[in-house]
């Protein structure tokens, strides 16, 4: 198993940031490896929510069934595949830090086979990936005006996968 983590000090307070990324339908906004997200059910991450996404990992394109292993409001949410043709497991926590939220995100892969002997190169893509995806976050946060009603009108307008 290989896994990148990265933290962010995102300038809006806990609850902003919270609200938009323990909310796996708005992963398609800011993770670029991620085409469509959709949950099984509507609002935050909780314990047992499943979810499906269409990503774009490791040079394949795949769809990932995952269920949400933990939530703790405004501190932690995580998720792990149960179905899908790669072993991921995803966490993102959050510290308020007076104005402003620290987020880290973790991204873990379970390599088979042949890809096990990738697993240096890999690591490297996946810990530049990790990256690149919570600045992306962090961008979008930060830039877009109401974000949680922007993002929900656009998630009210994107296809379904479930």
């Amino acid at each position: 198993m290989i896994t990148a983590r990265h933290s962010e000090l995102i300038l809006l307070p806990l609850t902003e940031v919270y609200g938009v990324m323990a909310c796996y339908h708005y992963d398609a906004f800011w993770r670029k490896t991620v085409q469509r997200s959709q949950q099984d059910a509507p609002g935050l991450a909780r314990s047992g929510l499943k979810l499906r996404q269409v990503i774009h990992l490791l040079g394949q394109a795949m769809t990932i069934e995952a269920e949400v292993t933990a939530a703790a409001l405004n501190r932690r949410v995580a998720y792990e595949s149960v179905g899908g043709p790669l072993a991921l497991w995803d966490q993102r926590t959050f510290e308020r830090l007076d104005k402003t939220t620290r987020v880290t995100f973790e991204l873990s892969v379970d390599l088979k086979g042949w890809q096990r002997l990738m697993a240096p190169l890999l690591v490297h893509q996946l810990e530049q990936l990790v990256r690149a995806e919570l600045q992306a976050a962090k961008t979008l946060l930060e830039t877009t005006p109401n974000v949680l009603v922007d993002l929900s009108q656009r998630v009210l307008t994107s296809p379904s996968i479930f």
